[in-house]
């Protein structure tokens, strides 16, 4: 994997971030729960050696933008106040660098996340085939691990690694929950744990299961309905009727009035309107649940 921002390979970045050791120590004291964020995202080390990787790339992005600002700004402006431009364009950007990429560990677990409840159900229906058909648990979630579900798949196949080097499902699939980031399924990886320790019919676990996810996912989808519908009147009130109207009423205005109307009002409404449209998508993206 590779850090955003980070100019070289991982491993070349950890020999060099070993001399910001000390340095790492005060932020990962800031960081709470990056330890755990670290092991659920998948990165492969720990707090203290990937802030100093942070602190590593943070300052290569310093030193990068204070170069490039200085080039630019010496050309219309004497050499003090470009290197004062060029300091405080490059500082903000550092400390921009370490807040991002301190989140960064919390992004990848929410992509994970919904990457995970968006096959799941996909992937119980599966299991729940392959089991109903006779087929043992343990091949169920073979079958599901070489299929195309995205992140489910990859979880199973950390189970069929674990059985195959002699663990009992059980205690797979429970080191399974351990590191899963998904609330959904870790509820359902507990059930089939517990459904196989009590000997219960996996089939009839599976369907309850089944039955559960697919009931919630219907209330999440007409929840999300709900949300839009407000929203789409902000829309059409900001995007659509707040423009013609005023456009209409400047265009009275300056008539009666005499003011001239110039272009340049006409593209502040248009950018107005683009940023505007950009972060309405935004807003609709965040509100969507991971199920469709």
């Amino acid at each position: 994997m590779r850090i955003p921002f980070c100019p070289l390979p991982l491993n070349r970045a950890k020999v060099i971030a070993r001399k910001f050791y000390g340095l790492a120590g005060p932020l990962v004291k800031t960081s709470r729960g990056l330890d755990s964020a670290l092991e659920k995202a998948e990165i492969g080390m720990g707090a203290r050696e990937y802030m100093s990787i942070v602190l590593f790339t943070a300052l290569f992005m310093f030193a990068t933008v204070f170069l490039i600002a200085f080039l630019l700004t010496v050309s219309f402006a004497n050499i003090s106040i470009s290197i004062i431009i060029s300091l405080a364009i490059a500082t903000i950007l550092f400390f921009v660098t370490i807040q991002y990429l301190k989140m960064y560990p919390k992004l990848l677990i929410k992509r994970r996340i919904a990457d995970i409840e968006r096959n799941l159900l996909h992937a119980l229906r599966h299991l729940y085939v392959q089991v109903q058909a006779g087929v043992s648990i343990f091949q169920s979630i073979t079958s599901v691990s070489t299929g195309s579900y995205g992140a489910v798949s990859e979880e199973f196949r950390f189970v069929v690694k674990k059985v195959n080097a002699g663990m009992p499902v059980e205690n797979a699939l429970e080191e399974l929950v351990a590191k899963n980031p998904s609330v959904y399924f870790r509820r359902v990886i507990w059930q089939i744990s517990n459904g196989i320790k009590a000997g219960a019919d996996i089939g009839t676990v599976m369907k309850s299961i089944i039955d559960n996810i697919s009931a919630e996912q219907r209330i999440e989808i007409r929840k999300y309905g709900s949300k839009l519908n407000p929203l789409t009147l902000v829309y059409m009130m900001i995007a659509v009727i707040m423009p013609v109207m005023g456009i209409t009423f400047m265009i009275v205005i300056s008539s009666f009035s005499g003011l001239s109307i110039s272009e340049s009002m006409f593209w502040m409404i248009l950018v107005f309107l683009a940023i505007f449209q950009f972060m309405f998508i935004g807003i609709i993206k965040s509100k969507r649940p991971n199920l469709i």
